[in-house]
């Protein structure tokens, strides 16, 4: 029986997959190779090099869970409320994943920090155009948000979704936004 042919996206997927099962230590050529069952000539027909692979992958992160988060977001009526019920979902095991690998290659790094800056800009927008903060507080809250967001999985990496999910709705309620 003959394996189905690995595509790029595939490889793509399967990095974010084991970033969030095993964090930055999971994305080696080897170690990718190992999971897909396939040899280093079939990631390598997809990518130069590592670097490249690095590269796509943390841009598919981007598009995933900041380009395409705000723009479903900026299409639904009740935008924050939709937001809060995306981030609640977020995988930050994924997040904390990124962030590993971000510490360890200055390409991602750069990728992760302009995602969080266009997350902070988008939000405080957000947060402004509520009406309750002017844009000073509105910045200030949206930094304070995504550091809190991104950290979490730093302070309790054993968190599990459930207890994410109550401390997400905990700063929702003393922020006033529920």
């Amino acid at each position: 029986m003959k394996s189905r042919r690995f595509k790029k996206n595939d490889w793509i997927l399967l990095g974010l997959n084991a970033l969030a099962i095993d964090g930055a230590d999971a994305i080696t050529i080897a170690s990718l190779c190992e999971r897909a069952a396939k040899t280093k000539g079939s990631f390598y027909f997809h990518f130069s090099t590592i670097e490249e692979y690095l590269i796509d992958l943390t841009n598919e992160w981007v598009d995933a869970y900041t380009t395409k988060i705000i723009h479903i977001t900026n299409a639904n009526s009740e935008r924050m409320d939709f937001l809060n019920q995306l981030a609640a979902r977020i995988d930050l095991d994924l997040e904390a994943g990124i962030r590993q690998l971000a510490a360890r290659n200055e390409h991602v790094q750069e990728l992760a920090r302009q995602a969080d800056e266009t997350r902070i800009k988008w939000l405080a927008e957000l947060y402004n155009s509520t009406g309750k903060y002017n844009k000073t507080d509105a910045l200030a809250l949206a930094n304070i948000e995504i550091a809190a967001f991104t950290g979490f999985k730093l302070i309790k990496p054993d968190m599990q979704p459930a207890e994410a999910r109550d401390f997400y709705a905990s700063f929702l309620k003393l922020t006033s936004r529920v």
